[in-house]
């Protein structure tokens, strides 16, 4: 984080540093309309987005891992355009500060160009480790899924769930209630202090979707992970006569990455299967000896 924070506010010294060159140039060598327009105007506006680039990356957690990256390709973009300019201009014949000065409205723009390729080639390797970090959760979700269709009981599949949601969808606790009639029994939790009537707002709640989509902080969720901050997600489960629902808490996050919601709905249509291979009348005996 700090070191990010560095990185973001160079970045910011220096797009300030080179918009105050471009007003000092335009004040020591005042010029037509026209020539501010073309030659002045433009490099305050790469002084902003430098400027912005820096803000963006100091503040934005995502860029952690990519800052140093970024720029990077920002010193490269500079040295590289300065360098360009340099043998344009090595036999030139205007005076020193005026060259001085083309060579920084260059390793602005360089500096910028370099900005915009970092930016790029950041968001790909981001959308790559994102593809990749989906693909092996899903071939570990799916590994998940032929245990559970083994399962022979109840509490074999509850304990699979929430193994999947703490060690595979990053989330922070878990709860597996079946709910049969108007009572609801919790087979197995890691949520402490779970009010049954919590449970009841949220099964009601959830009895209002449809079974196997994912319903985020309905009513009397909060509840579930004692009102501390985060985020609840909960999903309704066809279990033959009887219904499953699967809960997860993620606690001190604003939105649960969505990819986790998809595979959490691809967990609950292997729980589905699963419980449908359940003789329900062991499954009822069980629920009656667990009260």
């Amino acid at each position: 984080m700090e070191y990010r924070s560095v990185i973001g506010g160079g970045l910011v010294v220096c797009g300030v540093l080179l918009g105050t060159l471009q007003a000092l140039q335009y004040v020591r060598f005042p010029e037509t309309a026209a020539v501010v327009l073309l030659n002045t105007v433009p490099f305050i506006f790469v002084a902003a987005a430098i400027v912005y680039t820096g803000v963006t990356i100091a503040i934005r957690e995502e860029y952690d891992e990519y800052a140093t990256l970024i720029v990077s390709w920002a010193v490269g973009g500079a040295v590289g355009f300065v360098a360009v300019f340099t043998l344009l201009t090595g036999t030139s014949t205007q005076d020193g500060l005026t060259l001085l000065l083309g060579a920084v409205d260059a390793g602005s723009a360089g500096m910028l160009a370099g900005l915009l390729v970092g930016l790029y080639d950041t968001q790909n390797r981001q959308t790559l480790a994102t593809v990749e970090q989906f693909a092996q959760k899903l071939e570990t979700l799916n590994n998940y899924g032929k245990v559970l269709n083994q399962s022979t009981g109840v509490e074999s599949v509850s304990a699979l769930c929430i193994e999947v949601v703490e060690f595979v969808l990053d989330g922070s606790g878990a709860t597996f209630v079946i709910a049969e009639n108007d009572e609801a029994y919790i087979v197995d939790t890691t949520l402490p202090d779970i009010d049954t009537g919590d449970l009841e707002r949220a099964k009601r709640e959830l009895h209002e979707t449809e079974a196997l989509n994912t319903v985020i902080d309905g009513a009397g969720f909060d509840k579930i992970r004692n009102e501390q901050p985060g985020e609840t997600i909960a999903i309704r489960i066809p279990a033959g006569d009887a219904t499953a629902v699967l809960v997860a808490v993620y606690y001190d996050i604003d939105d649960v990455d969505e990819t986790n919601i998809d595979l959490f709905e691809i967990l609950a249509a292997h729980v589905s299967t699963a419980l449908s291979t359940v003789d329900t009348q062991r499954l009822q005996t069980e629920f009656m000896e667990s009260i």
